[in-house]
């Protein structure tokens, strides 16, 4: 009996141990002070209505006409592969008022979606307008540009292919969530993919050539719009932090009041040991430091921040971790956010590529061949040789297999790759057909 009631004891005690453990443990850990974030504070952003390509672009989801069942289709005319004419008429015809907004949009100096340009009107339930139809009118602009370079308008195609260049261009530059950044990468992606079809099957004069491979150096400019979406993040983040804490109802909306005041109470009290609003703050905010800090650095150059887990997969190590509740959103949060860094590097390589491409395009124009090497270019074609942004060095090119190339995100260099997408590719690489 006595052995029995030791064990009962014994068992009740470790229980009790147990539950009571995280208050302990509070006692000799605590918060720390509200951190100065203010070096992570968004703008407010003013532009006139004229000058703003928003205006155009929101106006277009209401007049779009988009073929039913036709998304193959539309695929394979995007990428120049099974060319079905009347399609391609039909969705240009369809789609002149459309068409129309998106060339003034192109045109406008600036874009910024209203409710960005004002942190006050951020918050994390915030209802941003729909974007499918910008990223529609893209694959549609596309259409058109092949079109009129199949009707033998080279100087059209191009010019229609940019639209989606300078929109994506400056809705990278502007105050943008991270959803309307990573639609503007879409966006522009998609015109210089198909400026390369349009330069390769072009009848372009070399000094025409060289003009868009010199405007192709404005194309790399989009480190202000990727420090304001990290700040933006970090803002948001910020606020949510706020309304778990406070138990604010508008924020909380999914919740009922009832259900809102008992996270409120349960973060405040029961659980402070494993949440600490500001420790999880500065948790965010050197991240966001960190990232902004290498915004113009390429690939191989940026410190690995992003990869390591703070809260422990074991239930065990969760229960005594500190903060664990701030930590795993924490990694909720990083892990959407990790490949920005990879995403910005792909892209800037890929106006390398398209940049060379048109370059080397004149030179054949000039000269009967491709050149040796891309030095050969320079200046009289391009202002410097294109640099591959994920190690920092010369674009990669092999003129025997007609091909330029970046090494990649695993920084391995295997004289470029085969596949159908280049994004796919470990090295990606972009075929010169002409």
């Amino acid at each position: 009996m006595k052995k029995i009631t030791y064990i009962i004891f014994s068992t009740i005690a470790l229980i009790v141990f147990i539950l009571f453990l995280p208050k302990i443990l509070d006692l000799f850990t605590k918060d720390i002070d509200p951190i100065d974030d203010s070096d992570l504070s968004l703008q407010v952003i003013s532009i006139s209505n004229e000058e703003n390509a928003y205006f155009d672009l929101i106006k277009i989801k209401d007049v779009i006409y988009e073929p039913e069942d036709k998304s193959k289709a539309i695929f394979d005319l995007v990428n120049n592969e099974l060319w079905d004419e009347k399609l391609a008429e039909d969705i240009i015809f369809n789609n002149q008022k459309a068409f129309e907004y998106f060339s003034k949009a192109a045109d406008k100096k600036k874009f910024q979606n209203p409710i960005s340009a004002n942190p006050e009107n951020i918050n994390p339930n915030t209802i941003f307008p729909s974007m499918h139809s910008w990223r529609k009118m893209a694959q549609f602009s596309s259409i058109k540009a092949l079109y009129l370079l199949k009707q033998d308008k080279s100087k059209e195609a191009i010019q229609e292919a940019l639209n989606s260049v300078y929109i994506g261009q400056k809705m990278q530059e502007s105050q943008v969530s991270f959803l309307e950044y990573l639609v503007a990468i879409s966006i522009k992606r998609t015109g210089l993919e198909t400026v390369k079809n349009v330069i390769s099957l072009s009848n372009l004069s070399t000094e025409e050539l060289k003009k868009y491979a010199y405007d192709m150096d404005q194309f790399y400019k989009n480190e202000n719009g990727f420090v304001a979406i990290l700040k933006g993040e970090y803002y948001m983040q910020s606020l949510s932090i706020d309304a778990l804490v406070n138990g604010d109802t508008e924020m909380l909306k999914d919740y009922t009041a009832e259900q809102s005041q008992d996270i409120s109470e349960k973060l405040n009290n029961d659980y402070n040991y494993y949440f600490r609003p500001n420790k999880t703050k500065f948790l965010f905010a050197e991240y966001v430091r960190k990232t902004i800090k290498n915004a113009n650095r390429f690939c191989n150059d940026i410190p690995t921040i992003d990869s390591q887990r703070l809260a422990s997969s074991s239930y065990i190590k969760l229960y005594l971790t500190e903060n664990a509740i701030g930590k795993t959103i924490y990694d909720i949060v990083i892990t959407s956010l990790a490949s920005v860094n990879t995403t910005k590097c792909e892209e800037d390589s890929l106006v390398s590529a398209t940049q060379a491409i048109i370059a080397i395009k004149a030179y054949k124009n000039d000269n009967g061949d491709y050149p040796s090497s891309l030095d050969e270019l320079v200046p009289r074609y391009i202002s410097s040789v294109p640099l591959d942004y994920f190690d920092g060095n010369s674009l990669k090119y092999s003129k025997e297999d007609e091909i330029l190339y970046s090494v990649g995100k695993d920084l391995i260099d295997n004289g470029g790759s085969a596949g159908e997408s280049w994004q796919t590719m470990p090295d990606p690489t972009f075929k010169i057909e002409f």
